[in-house]
């Protein structure tokens, strides 16, 4: 690697470093969250911050009414805790 690559991947580590010790995530794998706007439960399979934007980004997948399951990146701040309702089975009324 060149003198000025090794530089520029320098300065991406000092930056992608700074981002993160500067927002912590507020949701965690594994919360279980809505979009703010509404819609389907989702649970996250990753949270931290990313290149191309500031803040800290979630990957939620969550099934549709259908059982098909989609997966898709949000910004933190679009999302909120989820009221997960529970289904009592049969048994365990």
């Amino acid at each position: 690697m060149n003198r000025s690559g090794g530089h520029m991947l320098n300065m991406l580590s000092t930056r992608i470093a700074r981002t993160a010790r500067l927002t912590r995530p507020v949701y965690g794998v594994g919360d279980v969250l809505r979009l703010k706007s509404g819609g389907s439960p989702m649970t996250v399979t990753w949270s931290g911050p990313v290149l191309f934007a500031s803040g800290n980004w979630l990957i939620c997948q969550w099934f549709t009414d259908t059982g098909e399951l989609m997966q898709e990146m949000f910004p933190e701040e679009t999302l909120e805790p989820a009221q997960v309702e529970r289904r009592l089975s049969a048994a365990g009324q």
